[in-house]
C-alpha cells in the first residue's frame, strides 16, 4: 500500500464542514514484528504534531485491513483529531480456528502489547497510548490493555464474557465499554456480567449504550462511536501537554 495523504476536503466529511484543502492525516501499509511473526498493518498519522498521543485498533471476527469501509474511516477520524493509530492484522501471529485455544489469545493479546511497544520506542510517551477494540477484538484489546500491556487506556466495543472468559486484572487503567442496545451476536447482558467483573477488581469503567444498534453499526452510529470515544481519549491520553 502506498502512502496516502488525506486532505482537508476529505476530512470535512468525517469532522469540520469548514476544513480546508490542508492536508490532515497520511496513511501507509506497513508490518511490524511480534514474537518473530510479521503483522501487517496500516499507520494512520495527523500531519503536524497531533496530539503526541497513539491508539491500536483491534479489529472483530474475520476482520480485514484495507484502506475502506468502516473500521478504516474510524481509524482516520481519531488520526485527524490528532493521535497516531495503528490497525494490526492480529490473525498473522496465528490463524483463528473459532476454537480460539487461551495461546491463540495470548498471541493475539501480545500483537497489542507489541504495538503499543511499537509507538513507545518511536517516543510516544507510555501514558498517551491506549487500545481499541471491536468485538472479538474489544476482548483482545481490553484483556491485554489490563494484563501485560503497557496502554494507559482501553475501550471495548460490542464485547462481552460470551466473547472469552476475562482474566483477573494485573493493572488499573481507565476502561469504557461501548455496547449496542439490540445487539443479539454479543448480549447486552454478557457486556453487563464483563462490566461488573472489571469493577469488582477496582477497574475504574465507564459505559455507553448506542440506542438502537445491532452488532453491526451503522454510518451514524459509527459516528456517535467516535465522537464518545474521541471523548474519552481526551481526558486521559489525550489531554493538552503542558
Amino acid at each position: 500500500m502506498r502512502r496516502r495523504t488525506v486532505l482537508g476536503g476529505l476530512a470535512a466529511a468525517l469532522s469540520d464542514p469548514a476544513a480546508s484543502q490542508e492536508p490532515l492525516l497520511t496513511y501507509v501499509g506497513m508490518d511490524f514484528q511480534s514474537h518473530g511473526k510479521n503483522i501487517r498493518a496500516i499507520h494512520y498519522r495527523p500531519v503536524g504534531e497531533g496530539r503526541k498521543s497513539a491508539i491500536v485498533m483491534m479489529h472483530g471476527s474475520g476482520g480485514r485491513i484495507r484502506n475502506d469501509g468502516p473500521w478504516h474511516d474510524l481509524a482516520m477520524q481519531f488520526a485527524g483529531d490528532g493521535y497516531e493509530v495503528l490497525t494490526p492484522l492480529y490473525t498473522d501471529a496465528m490463524a483463528d480456528d473459532g476454537i480460539r485455544p487461551e495461546r491463540m489469545m495470548e498471541a493475539w493479546r501480545d500483537v497489542g502489547e507489541h504495538a503499543i511497544d511499537w509507538f513507545i520506542d518511536r517516543g510516544i510517551d507510555r501514558r498517551r497510548t491506549a487500545m481499541f477494540g471491536y468485538s472479538l477484538g474489544s476482548y483482545v484489546a481490553v484483556d491485554g490493555a489490563l494484563g501485560n500491556s503497557r496502554a494507559a487506556a482501553a475501550i471495548g466495543l460490542a464485547g462481552g464474557v460470551d466473547v472469552y472468559t476475562p482474566r483477573p486484572p494485573r493493572r488499573r487503567i481507565p476502561v469504557l465499554m461501548i455496547r449496542a442496545e439490540n445487539d443479539t451476536h454479543v448480549l447486552p447482558r454478557n457486556t453487563a456480567a464483563w462490566v461488573e467483573f472489571l469493577r469488582a477488581r477496582d477497574i475504574s469503567v465507564r459505559e455507553h449504550m448506542v440506542a438502537g444498534a445491532g452488532h453491526i453499526f451503522r454510518p451514524q452510529e459509527w459516528v456517535e462511536i467516535f465522537q464518545v470515544s474521541a471523548q474519552f481519549y481526551g481526558s486521559n491520553v489525550g489531554r493538552e501537554i503542558r
